[in-house]
This record gives structure tokens, C-alpha cells and sequence, in this order.
């Protein structure tokens, strides 16, 4: 999935871009609450949360949206993405 900015052409397209931002969204108030520790414990930490409060779904959404390109998201949640548990391959 593209995460660049043109006018998605669709209703569903639409609706999938909402759901990606608001998990950016979310992603980056975790980052922003985790930002004042070192990044040795605010990395795990941030994937620590989001894998244990984000659904499959919710975790599998972001790494398809982010995982090619995290270059739209803070720091430190580019740096705990691949902590982040999707589906296993083949699922």
C-alpha cells in the first residue's frame, strides 16, 4: 500500500486511508509519551504497548501501510516498527 498523498479513488480507498492515519496517529502518541526516556527502553516500550493493546489487524494495517516507507512517522516509531508483531507469513 502507497502511503503518498494524491485523492484516493474510491470509497474503500478513502476509508483505508483514514484507518492508516489514525493508526499513525496513534502510533505517534505513543512515541510522544515514550520520547522522554532513552531510546534503549522508549523502542521496546513503544512496540512493547502496541503489541499488547493494538489488535492483528490494527498491528498487520500498520505494517503494511509503514513498513516499506516508516519515513512519515516519528523517530522512535520507525525505530520500534520491526519490534511490531504482524500476522506470520503465510497467515
Amino acid at each position: 500500500m502507497s502511503t503518498t498523498s494524491h485523492p484516493p479513488s474510491s470509497h474503500a480507498e478513502a476509508v483505508l486511508a483514514g484507518k492508516v492515519a489514525k493508526l499513525a496517529h496513534m502510533g505517534g502518541q505513543i512515541a510522544e509519551f515514550f520520547k522522554a526516556y532513552p531510546d534503549e527502553q522508549a523502542v521496546p516500550a513503544i512496540a512493547d504497548h502496541i503489541n499488547q493493546f493494538w489488535s492483528r489487524r490494527m498491528r498487520d494495517d500498520f505494517i503494511a501501510a509503514f513498513g516499506e516507507d516508516p519515513s512519515g512517522l516519528p523517530p522512535l516509531l520507525r525505530k520500534a516498527l520491526p519490534r511490531i508483531k504482524g500476522a506470520p507469513p503465510g497467515h
